[in-house]
């Protein structure tokens, strides 16, 4: 064990963590933090026991054990993670909530990289109740009766783009506009449709109402809107990009806007989506394979859109075939000393020089390595807050130096209108 007195950080001794999915994502994240210095163990966990060894192989770590969890056995997951002192949610956000209050059973604190924002079923043109984030937000109380803190949302997109947001607000008086930005141009070989995320997360958030903020609600647009070209910096380039229901798009303007005080009259969440991409994914939704609940098929009960993730590749083992970049960013406007101002803030990457480099695709990487940074950062003591918060409420003071450590630069356009 180190104390806070050797020097090395603040006020934490070294932890035991445990990855909950050690898919695409996961295994970046599982296999920094087995190379990190503060946690002493990583367990991998995962319900599919091929896949976790599969990781821990190739992480090759002492420090590194695999255990069989299922995130839907509360009582089981309960018991796993007993004398864990951080869970890390690598598995699909509608298991979010169970594996919460595990944690809160457990007595492990928490952090995901996405929401179920599939709960919200409010109609295109509608006004939102209350966003799906405050399923978990709502947690926030018994996160803090219990001494426990749970991050939500810390991967890149959301995550990294809350950051952004707040690392341009943090220099601003007010806030006029916060407008996230997802472009690739990659390809993957030998594929004409493969996704590099989780394909359920995929197709659910691009078929359904996009969520925006405007005139101080939220509020649903149609899938598929607002289309227009967006000029990503090179060699991205200018690509096609669409409103999609999304993460940043639900806490932003409440976190940013009224919480910290800076106010924030619109934001939206676009992501860039080739027509390939456009056809096969309306094809999905209007054969009615996008459907998550379960169908009788010759005496068998599957979920159309599980069928369809299962009949697509692995996005964990498409690094190697990934060729193109990405750049994902935030651009936010306001007002500083009565002038305009706006800043883009993005990182960007190379899926070949990434997967060389690191064995991941761009994609995976961008995802689950912030996730690893939070972790670290929280073993050192540098995310002290309790209860449950998006990524805008954390300091980001430490994250530029941390993601260019890992190989993800953070880049600044700075405009001011006089």
């Amino acid at each position: 064990m180190l104390a806070a007195s050797a020097g090395i950080w603040d006020v934490r001794d070294i932890m035991k963590t445990m990855v909950l999915g050690t898919g695409a994502v996961g295994s970046v994240t599982a296999e920094i933090l087995a190379n990190s210095e503060e946690f002493e163990q990583v367990i991998l966990a995962d319900v599919n026991m091929e896949r976790a060894k599969r990781t821990e192989k190739k992480i090759s770590k002492d420090k590194v054990v695999v255990k069989r969890v299922d995130a839907s056995d509360l009582d089981g997951m309960v018991k796993a993670f007993k004398g864990v002192d951080l869970i890390l949610n690598g598995v699909i956000p509608r298991f979010n909530l169970k594996i919460m209050e595990a944690c809160l059973k457990a007595g492990s604190s928490y952090a995901d990289m996405a929401w179920d924002v599939a709960l919200d079923t409010t109609p295109a043109g509608g006004v939102i109740k209350a966003t799906p984030a405050w399923n978990q937000l709502k947690m926030d109380d018994a996160f803090k009766k219990a001494g426990l803190t749970g991050m939500m949302g810390l991967g890149c997109d959301p995550g990294l783009s809350n950051i952004f947001a707040r690392m341009a607000a943090d220099n601003m008086d007010r806030v006029k506009e916060i407008l996230v930005r997802d472009g690739d141009n990659g390809t993957v070989e030998g594929h004409k449709f493969a996704p590099l995320w989780s394909p359920e997360t995929l197709i659910e958030e691009v078929l359904m109402p996009a969520t925006y903020f405007k005139d101080g609600q939220y509020r649903k647009l149609p899938p598929f809107s607002g289309k227009e070209m967006f000029d990503f910096p090179d060699p991205v380039g200018k690509l096609p990009i669409y409103n999609v229901d999304h993460e940043e798009s639900e806490t932003l303007p409440t976190f940013i806007g009224q919480v910290l005080g800076k106010g924030c009259d619109y934001c939206d969440f676009k992501i860039a989506l080739d027509d390939t991409y456009v056809e096969a994914i309306q094809m999905v939704g209007m054969l009615g394979l996008a459907n998550p609940a379960k169908v009788e098929v010759k005496g068998t009960k599957v979920s159309p859109r599980d069928v369809v993730a299962a009949c697509l590749p692995d996005p964990s083992t498409l690094g190697e075939r990934a060729k193109g970049d990405c750049a994902i960013g935030t651009l936010t406007k306001g007002v500083k000393d009565g002038q305009d101002v706006s800043y883009f803030i993005w990182i960007q990457m190379n899926h070949e020089k990434t997967f060389k480099k690191y064995g991941h695709s761009a994609t995976s990487y961008t995802v689950g390595a912030p996730l690893a940074i939070a972790a670290m950062l929280y073993a050192q003591g540098k995310i002290p807050q309790k209860g449950v918060f998006p990524p805008e409420m954390l300091d980001p003071t430490p994250w530029p130096e941390m993601l260019k450590k890992y190989g993800m630069p953070v880049h600044t356009l700075k405009q001011i209108r006089y």
